[in-house]
């Protein structure tokens, strides 16, 4: 598995734009690409920073999704996202609760 990490710089003035844009959007869209297996995207209030989670089933298919986001980050500017970090990575190991119903 591979994961494409993202953190990003969010402006609070786009608050509402940015959440609906996500839903509406953005988590459809990733939903769709090829190899895609789960996504995570979260928010720390203290840093005013995103950080963002893709995790696909290979090299390939990570890649493709990080060149989409990049060809998008003129977009998300629009909107008060900017992106710091933007990297693709080996995942190594992962865990899940016992209990969790399987994917």
């Amino acid at each position: 598995m591979h994961a494409v990490i993202g953190i990003w710089t969010v402006d609070p003035a786009w608050h509402d734009e940015q959440h609906r844009l996500l839903r509406e959007e953005i988590i459809p869209l990733v939903r769709r690409q090829p190899g895609f297996l789960t996504g995570y995207w979260m928010h720390d209030p203290e840093s005013g920073r995103s950080h963002t989670t893709a995790v696909f089933h290979d090299l390939e298919s990570a890649g493709r999704f990080k060149a989409l986001v990049e060809s998008g980050t003129r977009q998300a500017a629009r909107v008060g996202v900017v992106s710091a970090v933007l990297t693709t990575v080996d995942v190594v190991a992962h865990a899940e609760h016992p209990d969790s119903p399987p994917r």
